[in-house]
C-alpha cells in the first residue's frame, strides 16, 4: 500500500501524496523503511570521509586534534553537532501537526453577529461621547487644541466602528444563506459515504488490525475514511475532509446500533 515515509502512515491505492504533509507517498512501508537505511548510511560515510580528511594521526593511530586550523577544528564541531542532531531526529520524530481547523459557515455567521453586535455598542457609544464634547455638555480639563483632536479621534474612532459594524453585518447576511447549502452538501458527502463504505468493510481494509491498540485502530480507521473521501469526492479543503471524517466516524463506530 502507498506510504509517507515522513509521516509514516499508510494509504489506500490510488493515492499519490500525503494528506498530512503534502509529501509524495513511496510503493510501501518496507520501500520508506530502506530510503531511510540508506539515507542515514550515506551520511555517515559522507560523516566518516569528512572527518577523515580533517584528521591526522600519531604513531598508535589516535587522532590528533591540536595540530587543526580553526577552521578545521570548527568544521570537526559541526561534523559532530550534526550527528548528535541526526540522532536525535530518529530518536524521536514528532508526527507532524495540522494547524488548520475547519469551521463552518453557521459558526462563521455566529462569529459575524458577534462581532458586528461588539462594534456596533462600541460605535454608539463613542458617538454619544463625541456629541456632548462637541455640543459642550461635557467639557474637558485640557488646552482648546488638545481638546479639538481628542475629540476628533473619539469621533473617528466612532465613525470607523459603525463602518466596520455596517460591514460585518453585511457580510453576516451574506453568509446566512450558504448555512443551509452547507449543511445540505455535508449531509450528502456523509450519506455518499455510508452508502459506500461500512465498519465492517473499512476494518478489512486494516491489515493486523487484531494486533492493533484501540488507539492506532482509530487513527487507522480514520486514515482511510480521509482517502476515501480524497479519492471519491476530490475535496481540495483538507480541514473539510478532517470535519466530515470525524462525524463518519462517529456514526460508523461510535453511534450505538439500533435496537
Amino acid at each position: 500500500m502507498p506510504y509517507c515515509p515522513k509521516c509514516d502512515m499508510e494509504f489506500v491505492d490510488g493515492i499519490t501524496v500525503c494528506s498530512d504533509c503534502g509529501g509524495p507517498l513511496v510503493e510501501s512501508e518496507e520501500v520508506a523503511k530502506a530510503m531511510r537505511a540508506a539515507e542515514k548510511e550515506q551520511n555517515l560515510a559522507r560523516e566518516r570521509a569528512m572527518y577523515e580528511a580533517l584528521t591526522e594521526y600519531d604513531e598508535d593511530g589516535q587522532p590528533e586534534t591540536a595540530d587543526l586550523t580553526p577552521e578545521e577544528a570548527q568544521a570537526l564541531s559541526e561534523i559532530q553537532a550534526l550527528s548528535e542532531a541526526q540522532a536525535l531526529s530518529e530518536a524521536q520524530t514528532p508526527r507532524p501537526e495540522r494547524n488548520y481547523v475547519y469551521v463552518d459557515k453557521s459558526q462563521k455567521y455566529n462569529d459575524l453577529k458577534s462581532s458586528a453586535s461588539a462594534f456596533l455598542i462600541v460605535g454608539c457609544v463613542l458617538a454619544a461621547v463625541s456629541v456632548l464634547l462637541w455640543t459642550g455638555i461635557i467639557r474637558l480639563p485640557m488646552a482648546v487644541v488638545s481638546g479639538m483632536i481628542f475629540r476628533g479621534a473619539l469621533t473617528l474612532m466612532a465613525v470607523f466602528s459603525l463602518v466596520v459594524y455596517f460591514n460585518t453585518s453585511r457580510d453576516a447576511k451574506k453568509m446566512a444563506p450558504q448555512i443551509a447549502q452547507e449543511k445540505q452538501r455535508t449531509e450528502e458527502l456523509i450519506q455518499w459515504f455510508l452508502g459506500q463504505y461500512s465498519a465492517d468493510g473499512i476494518d478489512e481494509e486494516i491489515p493486523g488490525k487484531d494486533s492493533l491498540s484501540e488507539e492506532e485502530l482509530s487513527l487507522k480507521r480514520f486514515q482511510l475514511i480521509q482517502d476515501y473521501l480524497i479519492t471519491g469526492q476530490d475535496l481540495p479543503d483538507q480541514s473539510y475532509v478532517d470535519a466530515l471524517s470525524e462525524e463518519i466516524y462517529g456514526r460508523l463506530f461510535e453511534t450505538p446500533p439500533a435496537g
